[in-house]
């Protein structure tokens, strides 16, 4: 299955992806994942798109992809793992440590204190590292803004840039 081009959705509506991460309440990173084919839009959420979109079916809004590479179809990465371009290499840390997890779930052993401690570690890492990437997504979209302001400044003066 393809994937659906939200940046489309989006811009026929005339919504940020900011807006549309609120409305659909995910984090603004893990929207621009699912944009740029780095994660997949969970099962659960296609129903909401399609209500804040006031659509009947997604079929025009699809993507092919011929291969996807990065995030397996059996594997399930939880939004606040998701960060931005400079992540692959810790997206696939995450889901080969969610894989194990779930292995280690189908074994009666239950883990250590000292897998325990490093997972709740990590798993606040993952957390202050998403946190970090949204900040500085808002930061990143506060400058854009800003250079807009002034190029729209700068032609209502008449001044080339």
């Amino acid at each position: 299955m393809g994937r659906i081009d939200l940046v489309k959705l989006r811009k026929r509506a005339g919504m940020s992806q900011r807006e549309l991460a609120d409305r659909l309440q995910v984090r603004p990173s893990f929207l621009s994942a699912i944009e740029n084919g780095r994660s997949r839009m969970p099962e659960e959420k296609l129903e909401k798109i399609k209500e804040i979109f006031e659509l009947n079916s997604l079929e025009e809004y699809m993507i092919e992809e011929a291969t996807e590479t990065l995030i397996p179809q059996h594997s399930h990465v939880p939004p606040h793992t998701h960060t931005n371009e400079q992540s692959d290499s810790i997206t696939q840390f995450l889901n080969h440590f969610h894989d194990l997890a779930h292995q280690r779930d189908k074994t009666t052993s239950a883990p250590d204190a000292d897998t325990i401690a490093r997972i709740d570690f990590l798993m606040k890492r993952n957390d202050r590292l998403s946190e970090r990437v949204d900040d500085l997504r808002d930061e990143v979209d506060k400058l854009r803004e800003e250079n807009l302001r002034l190029k729209e400044l700068l032609v209502k003066n008449g001044i080339a840039y």
